[in-house]
């Protein structure tokens, strides 16, 4: 259910907005309201490859956090968060073999969870660390805070599924500052050394804790959902080639040079590698073209301020006429009859 005309840049995995009700519903929040006051269906999001816009995610933080006034929601969120959450790759994870190939699998496939940011590992110091970038420039936000709350405490309690129930790592680091009375909560998540107000967010891990064996390591059930993930994160990136031209093109239309080699150019690949990742998400470029001069036309002719001819420049049409006919080919109308027929509309309604 991957929809590339949602995707746009960034996304992040639809079903953990279902994680996120069952944490509003703990507090006794009508949870369903809050998810359809952001237009969410919960039951399309069931559906594992479905995603979810980054900033709603963002707004439905926000919200849950001002009805609920516990700066903590993040580290409850994770009460909610199961392997099977994350379908091929929680399976995946908890058949790794130590805790660094954990690491290294939640690094490596990080944008089936969210394709905003990178993490990295980092083993330049005495503990390495497992490093998390912040999602908001203030890391003092509400949302930002509760966002990296809301990974670091998955990823410690998938931990704790495949290892030890009482593991606790060497030491989390935090970007955000230390709320008063919130200190005994982090420890209950996070362990004893809790780091605040530092230079990333990270969990640090003892090294004999992080090659040390796994005693539900299974390397051809993590071969089989390694597979299952890079399938669905190729189909996430045509998607995304798809959108990302869509928007390339909307930016060249009014130069009137939007040639399938300029696309190509501007997105850094070749006009063959364009048409074949096209092709694999079912489209071509003429009908990407059209299918986005089409919608545009439409929006523009809607407004009665915009004449026919800036219309046409705008849409990279050489001159009025072809883009009439263009315009009549799509909708079976001439550009007057069709804003004259939005007007109406318009008019009927007040």
């Amino acid at each position: 259910m991957i929809e590339a005309s949602a995707l746009h840049q960034n996304s992040s995995y639809g079903p953990i907005a279902i994680a996120i009700y069952q944490t509003l519903e703990s507090y006794g929040v009508d949870a369903a309201s809050v998810m359809q006051k952001h237009g969410v269906d919960l039951g399309r999001l069931k559906d594992p490859t479905a995603r979810l816009d980054p900033a709603v995610h963002r707004r439905i933080v926000a919200e849950a956090v001002e009805i609920t006034e516990d700066p903590g929601f993040g580290l409850r969120f994770s009460d909610f968060v199961h392997p099977t959450t994350f379908h091929a790759l929680g399976f995946a994870l908890l058949s790794s073999s130590t805790l660094r190939a954990f690491c290294q699998r939640w690094v490596r496939y990080h944008s089936f969870i969210t394709t905003m940011g990178k993490v990295s590992i980092d083993e330049s110091g005495t503990d390495p660390a497992l490093v998390f970038p912040s999602q908001l420039p203030n890391a003092d936000s509400v949302v930002g805070r509760v966002l990296i709350d809301g990974q670091i405490a998955t990823v410690l309690k998938l931990i704790r599924f495949m290892y030890r129930p009482d593991y606790f790592p060497a030491a989390v680091e935090l970007v955000c500052s230390e709320i008063a009375g919130t200190q005994d909560l982090y420890r209950k998540y996070f362990g004893s050394d809790v780091r605040f107000s530092q230079e990333r967010n990270a969990i640090c891990f003892a090294r004999a804790d992080l090659d040390a064996r796994l005693p539900a390591a299974n390397a051809e059930l993590a071969r089989q959902n390694d597979e299952a993930v890079l399938n669905f994160l190729a189909r996430l990136d045509r998607a995304n080639v798809v959108a990302q031209a869509h928007a390339k093109l909307i930016e060249l239309l009014p130069s009137g040079d939007c040639s399938k080699s300029k696309v190509a150019s501007a997105l850094n690949m070749s006009v063959r590698t364009l048409h074949n990742r096209l092709a694999d998400s079912g489209t071509t470029y003429q009908q990407l073209l059209d299918r986005t001069r089409r919608k545009l036309a439409e929006q523009y002719m809607q407004q009665q301020n915009i004449s026919v001819s800036e219309v046409a420049y705008l849409l990279g049409f050489s001159d009025c006429s072809n883009f009439s006919r263009a315009f009549h080919r799509w909708t079976g109308q001439s550009p007057s009859d069709f804003r004259d027929k939005s007007k109406a509309e318009i008019y009927a309604v007040k």
